[in-house]
């Protein structure tokens, strides 16, 4: 797929990820049993460090780089195992701070390699990527991973480990050939990391899916934490700097803390992740003091995710693809602009998604709508997306990436780009390529 490794990579390289990036076409094969295999098969690495196991629709990758953070500023050894990623394949996998190397990377995948005779078949894509980052972690001697789910969760590849702690995000309507059409079905997939006695803590959900969450922890005799009840952020201001809120919790005061992250679903994600702190502290005796905390929080840095590229005039670049996240999105932009803001979107999407629903959630923002199509064979072309966009009233024409590109640069006023996770991660590529006078 155009894009997925840098285009001055050595050919070796080049070679190398273009096999891994075929078993994509193999597609997604939910279940544990190959999983097993293959980590019995490497010695069990996912055993030697202790984990984080996070769930979720929406703010689950927020949440694990918020707790991997925290449990930084403790002085452990941390990795990160999060996905998608936008522009390399190692942005999957963080030791510290850093992207894992590429020759730890592919000493991984070459692990791998050497025991697939015997298995039952070939692992997937992110059945690879996943044994990967439990290699990698164990191999550099972490102490603790937060892991993020890819898909669901109870026939998830990750679901492998016995957690310190389980979390569950917003839960919202997305993947329902896999998870099911009703809310409570997805909690049902989502709910399936729980482990037998291990806490398990579940950011503010409809009661729907709540509900499947409350059942599951009490049949598992977990102990359930719920964030609105454990952790409250008050007196919120947020700005193009980021934002900045004044917290607590049944059992201290953090005071002010700031978040160098735009979007109000980012106070969500840091409610969780502090009542998920709370849980770490108490499981590992530990304490993080809370200059310490705020020192963590203000070095966070998550692309993508309402990321400012330019203040003036605005642009914004962030991973909507769901109307759950497009909700959050267009207030968001309410309150940085105004309530009657208007903006240019640059808009596109994979047809697994709600195209409709997206649209109908930032159609009151938008002044006009540049439709296009990302790369990857799932994706909308972007005269179908501009028909979709024309039926919720917005004034929509399909261009090429290049194109609008080009009408970004030259328009005055507010641009964002959102959509899918593949058009984020291109328009970073191309701003990587040609950074011009951005910031």
């Amino acid at each position: 797929m155009k894009g997925e490794f840098a285009s001055d990579a050595p050919a070796e390289r080049d070679i190398r990820l273009a096999a891994l990036f075929e078993r994509r076409h193999e597609g997604i094969r939910p279940g544990l049993e190959l999983m097993e295999e293959l980590l019995t098969a490497l010695g069990n690495p996912e055993r030697s460090f202790l984990s984080v196991h996070v769930a979720g629709t929406n703010g689950k990758g927020s949440c694990c780089v918020l707790v991997e953070s925290m449990l930084r500023a403790m002085g452990l050894r941390t990795g990160l195992y999060s996905s998608p990623h936008l522009v390399q394949v190692n942005e999957r996998i963080r030791l510290g701070e850093a992207d894992l190397s590429d020759e730890a990377f592919f000493h991984a995948l070459d692990q791998i390699h050497a025991v697939e005779a015997e298995l039952s078949r070939l692992p997937t894509f992110f059945e690879c990527l996943t044994a990967a980052a439990f290699l990698a972690f164990a191999e550099a001697g972490v102490q603790v991973a937060v892991l993020e789910v890819g898909m669901g969760g109870r026939l998830d590849a990750t679901n492998v480990v016995q957690p310190l702690c389980s979390v569950i995000t917003r839960v919202d309507m997305d993947h329902m050939e896999f998870l099911g059409e009703s809310l409570s079905k997805i909690a049902f997939e989502k709910a399936g990391i729980l482990k037998a006695g291990r806490p398990v803590v579940m950011a503010p959900q409809e009661e729907a899916a709540a509900e499947v969450i409350r059942a599951r922890a009490e049949a598992l005799n977990c102990p359930l934490l719920e964030v609105e009840q454990r952790v409250s952020l008050s007196a919120r201001h947020q700005d193009l700097s980021g934002q900045r809120f004044v917290a607590g919790s049944t059992e201290k005061e953090w005071g002010r803390l700031r978040i160098p992250l735009l979007g109000g679903f980012q106070g969500i994600a840091l409610a969780t992740a502090l009542s998920v702190l709370l849980v770490l502290e108490e499981q590992m005796g530990l304490e993080l003091e809370t200059e310490l905390l705020r020192e963590a929080l203000q070095e966070i840095r998550w692309p993508a995710r309402c990321q400012l590229l330019q203040a003036e005039p605005l642009r914004l670049l962030d991973v909507a693809h769901n109307p759950g996240g497009a909700v959050a999105l267009r207030d968001t932009l309410k309150e940085l602009l105004g309530p009657k803001a208007k903006v240019t979107l640059i808009c596109g999407m994979m047809k697994d998604k709600d195209a409709p629903g997206l649209l109908k959630a930032l159609a009151p923002i938008c002044s006009r709508m540049l439709c296009v199509s990302p790369p990857g064979e799932r994706a909308y072309s972007a005269e179908a997306l501009a028909a979709m966009a024309a039926e919720q009233n917005i004034a929509a024409e399909a261009l090429s990436l290049e194109e609008a590109r080009r009408l970004e640069e030259e328009e005055p006023g507010a641009v964002v780009i959102a959509g899918s996770l593949y058009l984020a991660g291109e328009w970073l590529r191309e701003l990587k390529r040609d950074p011009g006078e951005r910031g």
